[in-house]
């Protein structure tokens, strides 16, 4: 069995109701969208990622950057990057030896995407980008009624 059909079994064991697409699967969970490459050439090689956590535009590309860079520091096993030139993806992978039990790594993966998350959330806050649409969106908030 194919390893992208082995990741599809386990996820709806586990009751996640994967899709298969043309690039692999994709798949749901805490309401958030994960997805998996399938690689035909390898498949002893687990890739999952949580694509488009955050937008990136020419105006705040450097402040991603910088988030991006503090969250690879401070992360292990998930790392982020800009993909298709406009959003933060993040992503793991994983080399696979024989008899790999994807109960012990699937679930640890896509905890450690959503801890990079949370991660790159708090750094790029930090940034002059971040911390102008923090303000921003703190004068939009409506007057607390009296």
């Amino acid at each position: 069995m194919a390893f992208c059909e082995n990741l599809s079994a386990f996820l709806t064991k586990e009751g996640f109701q994967p899709e298969a697409t043309e690039f692999g699967l994709q798949f749901k969970f805490q309401g958030l969208e994960f997805v998996h490459f399938k690689d035909d050439n390898d498949e002893l090689f687990l890739n999952l990622f949580f694509p488009q956590i955050f937008p990136v535009t020419p105006e705040n590309k450097a402040d991603v950057l910088e988030a991006i860079n503090t969250a690879d520091n401070d992360v292990k096993l998930a790392k982020g990057a800009i993909r298709f030139g406009n959003a933060v993806w993040v992503g793991t992978e994983c080399a696979l030896s024989e008899g790999y039990d994807l109960s012990a790594i699937v679930p640890r993966c896509v905890n450690a995407m959503l801890y990079y998350r949370d991660t790159f959330y708090r750094a790029y806050s930090q940034t002059p980008s971040g911390q102008a649409e923090m303000k921003k969106a703190q004068e939009n908030q409506p007057a607390p009624e009296a």
